[in-house]
């Protein structure tokens, strides 16, 4: 049995209040397809299929997939702000909680997070855990531009470590759109800078030294980082840090180890270097279903050189000990 950390599923009482807005977020319908305008300058497209509980359901079937773990996906509601973020997040929760109810054993979920305020942050993640059975939260790779390292969230960072419960990262709107004006360069590229940007400057801040207990999957193998850790580790390490950053005081590689991946690879190549680089005990199946190529993966991982106790981690093993399914 496969199980997919990485499945998306909107809202679309959602996309149909952004389709009313006249500031940004703002969404219009064309030809079967939401396309919300974000901050950023960046566009996204979200058609109607997106949100088809049979549909997933079908291609689950056809992949083999017992179990998907399903997360809103983008655009997230932080993009709104303030109370505005939260209310819209609890109603994503509430949609994803009936989606588990109606469909028993098909389906988890990573609660959404408006992040309009910490206290609001904490007791929605709360919410979700306690009371909607929810196994981890989902984390967009900046917060309304503002990277995930800054300050204001380490209140949240702290909670969801006290709760010992995972966080599923993704891109959003990135941070940095010069030179990327034409859209293969924005979820080809753009999307893998951000989630690596995140990942290197919550590395960087100290923020697994501080919360050493955070488990965090970065998603598309995690972007650059399985790339570039080496390099940029050793520029880390001989770094001084600023006041408001804590010196490392280890290596930036023991942060790096702690992170976990997915498998969506886009690249044989690519998906067998990140399981020579973290391991088969970091690497866990998902599939970005229902975007492009989601049929991929499962060659992809068959045609992995490891044991089939090692796959059998990837494909189910890792999620079930991160995320404590039976």
């Amino acid at each position: 049995m496969r199980i997919d950390v990485h499945s998306h599923l909107v809202y679309l009482p959602y996309l149909e209040y952004l389709a009313g807005r006249s500031s940004l977020p703002r969404g219009v319908l064309r030809g079967g397809t939401y396309f919300v305008s974000c901050t950023g300058g960046y566009q996204h497209a979200s058609p109607l299929v997106h949100a088809d509980v049979d549909t997933k359901l079908k291609d689950m079937e056809d992949m083999g997939i017992g179990m998907s773990v399903l997360s809103h996906g983008m655009p997230g509601p932080e993009l709104l702000g303030g109370q505005e973020a939260d209310d819209w997040a609890s109603r994503i929760n509430d949609h994803l909680a009936e989606v588990i109810q109606s469909h028993p054993g098909k389906f988890e979920a990573w609660a959404t997070l408006g992040w309009g305020s910490a206290e609001r942050t904490i007791a929605e993640i709360d919410r979700c855990v306690n009371q909607l059975g929810f196994k981890g939260v989902y984390l967009f790779s900046n917060i309304n531009q503002k990277t995930l390292d800054s300050k204001e969230f380490w209140p949240v960072y702290q909670h969801i470590e006290s709760l010992d419960i995972p966080m599923d990262m993704h891109p959003t709107a990135p941070i940095n759109m010069n030179g990327i004006n034409h859209r293969p360069l924005v979820p080809g590229m753009a999307f893998m800078f951000d989630t690596t940007l995140a990942t290197v400057r919550m590395v960087m801040s100290g923020l697994f030294q501080e919360y050493p207990n955070l488990k965090l999957i970065v998603p598309h193998t995690g972007g650059f980082v399985p790339f570039i850790r080496g390099r940029v580790g050793r520029m880390i390490d001989a770094w001084t840090s600023p006041d408001d950053w804590a010196d490392l005081s280890d290596s930036s590689q023991v942060s790096f180890d702690k992170i976990y991946v997915d498998t969506v690879a886009h690249s044989p190549a690519a998906l067998d270097y990140c399981l020579k680089m973290f391991g088969a005990d970091r690497l866990l199946y998902g599939t970005d279903h229902p975007f492009a190529h989601f049929d991929e993966y499962n060659v992809m991982v068959d045609g992995l050189d490891c044991s089939d106790a090692d796959r059998e981690l990837i494909n189910n093993g890792n999620a079930k000990r991160l995320l404590g399914l039976a």
